[in-house]
């Protein structure tokens, strides 16, 4: 595993209220062993990753098996604002069943939208709806998300948001429900808070598609035709700037082709142009 070093985060913590119902400063939260180790397994589940598209899946996969989840979503977009309204995002469990009514109706009244949440994504790259409620009233619009859609609709009684940062400067919001009330406790929001700046390390540096992965693994001489291809030279000039026969430029083409998938050679310039080959 390339990512081999977890870093305490700072933002480890939880937030308490006071009586009158004020949030007070945060406090650290002492992960034990157990959470270092679940961290740990989940970041060697996500970093052979070859590209974000496989990342999305792995993350998913993770979280259900390390923090025994089954419904959990993975929005990304190009700003925290518009992430809500991905129009194809990797749902598992009963997220797939939520989508439509919640694209339809109630993604702008996300409560892991409002101010609130933002915050603590931002901070800490975790916020849950048990820490929201914690710090007083929510918005008219978010407590109608949560209590119509989540808990009356779909039994949802915990719900969170992990924040990843994707290559870019995109960002991705992982959503995580269950119907148990204390399935995420301050450990795993602890953990899962260490895994927000961990796993953000690891996917900033994937090429975005599966195409561009297959480029990145390309040998010297297949990128050297690759660009050239991008250039927009003929198989017979490739042939002659390389020095190579012809025939062994063509071979080599289809062979590129075949490894990212594009259809044509035009497909191929495109995306050699896009990774700078």
């Amino acid at each position: 595993m390339t990512q081999s070093t977890l870093v305490d985060s700072p933002a480890s913590t939880t937030t308490t209220t006071s009586p009158r119902g004020r949030a007070r400063s945060p406090l650290r939260v002492c992960m034990a062993r157990d959470d270092y180790e679940r961290a740990f397994d989940v970041l060697e589940h996500c970093d052979g990753a070859p590209s974000v598209v496989d990342f999305k899946e792995t993350v998913v996969e993770a979280l259900q098996q390390h923090f025994a989840l089954r419904h959990v979503s993975f929005f990304a977009g190009a700003t925290f604002h518009n992430v809500f309204g991905d129009v194809t995002p990797l749902t598992e469990g009963k997220t797939s069943n939520m989508l439509p009514e919640y694209q339809e109706r109630w993604a702008r009244y996300d409560v892991f939208g409002t101010p609130a949440a933002t915050r603590q994504l931002v901070s800490s790259g975790v916020s849950s709806l048990t820490e929201l409620a914690s710090q007083g009233p929510l918005p008219a619009s978010a407590e109608a998300y949560v209590r119509h859609f989540l808990a009356a609709t779909w039994r949802m009684e915990t719900a969170a948001a992990l924040r990843l940062e994707l290559p870019g400067g995109h960002l991705a919001l992982v959503g995580m429900f269950d119907p148990k009330p204390d399935k995420l406790g301050v450990h795993e929001l602890a953990t899962l808070r260490l895994l927000s700046r961990q796993l953000s390390v690891i996917c900033r540096s994937l090429p975005v598609s599966r195409s561009q992965a297959a480029v990145s693994r390309l040998s010297e001489r297949q990128r050297q035709v690759a660009r050239l291809v991008a250039d927009g030279l003929s198989n017979a000039q490739i042939a002659e700037t390389l020095s190579l026969a012809e025939d062994s430029v063509k071979k080599y083409v289809s062979r590129i082709l075949g490894l990212t998938g594009c259809q044509s050679r035009m497909e191929l310039a495109l995306l050699a142009r896009s990774c700078r080959t």
